[in-house]
């Protein structure tokens, strides 16, 4: 399969921060490229939130190419459910079978479950060679992912978090949780932010915290991804109804 990079992916990067004077502009114009220029800026339509606690719900269906232990992947998928809870946001994960082997493990994946259904790809070194990204890089996402789209992809590069999770001394599966609640964030319109989970370069105390906490959308944030996904839950009501009216 050939993973080509696209113009408005926005891309995470991880450097270590050895001090807060070593923090320069350049270097991290050298390991953050700036989105401005690569991202949709467009004005998003404002939508009301429901007035009830409403919590939206996404879907992903897992491609895990690079074989992670399945352990590990549940263990991460859990941490990033946990940081898009705390913005009121629901997830699920499933595993879409590889060979046929797996088909025999895992059920049959869906083609299209609608447009709060994503796809997460598990790559290998091989295929992350075929992308452009920098060796800082730890995964991708377009941002934001078309409304009326249905199976916007998450690439996170799995051998280079492991590399810095233990360079930090932290476990691959929390920092794959955040990296997956981190790409959503930018499916569903989010660029980088100062802080939090949204951070375009996280430093050695956001690392020391996802040791055994998490990193957190703002509260903005939280509002923004739930609007997104009423508007593409709204937008798909607006297309089925459309095709049944058209078949009467």
């Amino acid at each position: 399969m050939k993973f080509q990079a696209e113009i408005g992916r926005s891309i995470l990067s991880l450097v270590m921060i050895v001090g807060a004077a070593e923090l320069t502009t350049g270097a991290v114009l050298d390991a953050t490229p700036q989105t401005t220029n690569f991202i949709d800026t467009t004005t998003q339509p404002f939508v009301k939130l429901p007035p009830q606690d409403w919590h939206p719900q996404i879907i992903v269906r897992v491609h895990n190419y690079a074989h992670v232990d399945t352990g590990l992947l549940l263990s991460a998928e859990a941490i990033a459910t946990s940081i898009l809870r705390e913005a009121k946001v629901d997830a699920s994960w499933t595993y879409c079978p590889l060979t046929q082997e797996e088909g025999e493990r895992y059920s049959r994946c869906p083609a299209n479950l609608g447009t709060n259904a994503f796809v997460l790809n598990v790559l290998t070194p091989e295929m992350v060679a075929k992308i452009q990204t920098y060796p800082e890089n730890l995964g991708s996402a377009p941002t934001p992912c078309n409304e009326d789209a249905t199976s916007c992809p998450i690439n996170v590069f799995y051998f280079r978090i492991v590399e810095r999770a233990e360079q930090f001394g932290i476990r691959p599966g929390r920092l794959l949780g955040h990296v997956l609640a981190h790409e959503v964030g930018h499916l569903l319109g989010e660029n980088h932010s100062p802080k939090g989970i949204m951070r375009g370069v996280w430093g050695r105390d956001d690392l020391k915290l996802m040791g055994f906490s998490i990193l957190e959308f703002s509260t903005d944030q939280a509002k923004q991804l739930q609007a997104s996904l009423l508007l593409r839950a709204r937008q798909q009501e607006l297309a089925q109804n459309s095709k049944l009216s058209a078949g009467r």
